[in-house]
């Protein structure tokens, strides 16, 4: 196994895109702390694998980000941080409040920015430290009706690129994975709304969706979770402050 007895901490880690990660690093050996606000459901997760650890977690507040590291941390030293903690909203620029940009920017953006902060000095005596930030295909080019969402993703991807030069020197990598439209939750609440204000069909309303990103299908939370895997093993050790596109082209 790839990452044996790593320890890997996954923000989002109890549904979609994080859940995938996490089953992923176990398969590959790694003991998963998965974190986020619905810790019910997070503990369902853990309950049926004795390799993962629940913590509940709100990345918006430093005191509540630095109580769950402190936790996670006493299981065993944390070698690899997975920010995939977000929230996505559509609505045209004019219509989006300051309430929805500050909540925005603050879970993508600031929450990354915490969780980083809280164990950056641990994963950098790891032999292979790892931080991985889940951002988008809008942290690389913009789309109306998701200005807040994409400003997000773009300070995620400067954020990334930054760090990793101040990485050069320590055995801890930095990149940020960018994927089209998942097939998550988040999505599938999209095509609901969608059909509702239109009348669309949900063939029609996902049609529309994919056509925003320019892409053919919805891209599997797995092959997100492939992606995580391979920036994980000791190849990688090179592969530093780069965005990774997955377009479902």
């Amino acid at each position: 196994m790839l990452l044996s007895e790593k320890h890997a901490v996954v923000t989002g880690g109890g549904s979609g895109i994080g859940l995938a990660i996490a089953n992923a690093l176990i398969r590959e050996g790694a003991l998963v702390t998965i974190m986020g606000r619905n810790l019910d459901r997070l503990s369902d997760v853990a309950s049926k694998n004795d390799r993962i650890s629940a913590l509940k977690i709100d990345v918006t507040d430093a005191e509540s980000v630095n109580a769950a590291f402190a936790q996670a941390s006493k299981i065993t030293p944390v070698d690899i941080l997975v920010n995939n903690a977000g929230i996505a909203m559509s609505a045209p620029f004019h219509k989006t409040s300051p309430d929805d940009w500050n909540r925005t920017i603050a879970v993508n953006l600031t929450g990354t920015y915490f969780t980083i902060k809280a164990i950056l000095d641990e994963i950098n005596k790891s032999d292979h430290g790892r931080i991985i930030n889940i951002a988008s295909i809008a942290a690389l080019q913009g789309a109306p009706y998701t200005s807040a969402y994409s400003a997000s993703k773009h300070g995620v991807l400067g954020l990334t690129r930054s760090l990793a030069l101040e990485l050069d020197k320590v055995n801890t990598t930095i990149n940020a994975i960018c994927p089209a439209f998942v097939n998550t939750d988040i999505v599938e609440q999209a095509i609901i709304n969608i059909m509702e204000k239109t009348g669309r069909s949900r063939e029609e309303a996902l049609e529309g969706i994919l056509e925003t990103a320019g892409q053919n299908r919805l891209i599997e939370p797995e092959e997100v979770a492939e992606e995580v895997i391979k920036l994980c093993t000791p190849e990688a050790d090179n592969i530093n402050g780069t965005a990774i596109v997955i377009d479902g082209k």
